[in-house]
């Protein structure tokens, strides 16, 4: 099996080291933040909203370099803090983020901390071969 990892430009070292890690047909996306990846020092938004509209920034500057875009992807985990305070919010952006049929399975799980003290993560499963 081949396996390919890519890191995307100035995203900061997290937890995983790669921020694209691709084998037989499939890649995975682990801990994309709702930093902005070419400013990685500026502060994080404040909303839930915004901070998530940043990650799927963040993914399709991904797709976009690997040849893919939003379709290609299959499922996503969402790791949101304070779940009971944010979760209807992110709930509504997060409608907006698939367009028509294609909507990818979804696990939504409340965490107690994030990097960066950030209010929500996403990994993403996305069809890539």
């Amino acid at each position: 099996m081949n396996h390919n990892a890519v890191t995307h430009g100035n995203a900061p070292g997290a937890p995983v080291g790669a921020a694209w890690v691709s084998a037989a047909g499939l890649a995975w996306v682990n801990g994309l933040l709702p930093m902005d990846l070419d400013n990685p020092s500026k502060a994080l938004a404040e909303s839930v909203e915004e901070q998530s509209r940043q990650i799927m920034r963040n993914l399709d500057q991904l797709l976009k370099a690997q040849g893919l875009d939003r379709q290609q992807v299959l499922a996503v985990t969402v790791h949101l803090r304070q779940m009971n305070r944010f979760g209807a919010r992110f709930e509504k952006v997060y409608a907006g983020f698939f367009e028509g049929s294609h909507i990818p399975t979804r696990s939504l799980v409340g965490v107690s901390e994030l990097p960066r003290e950030a209010l929500v993560a996403m990994d993403f499963v996305v069809h890539a071969g």
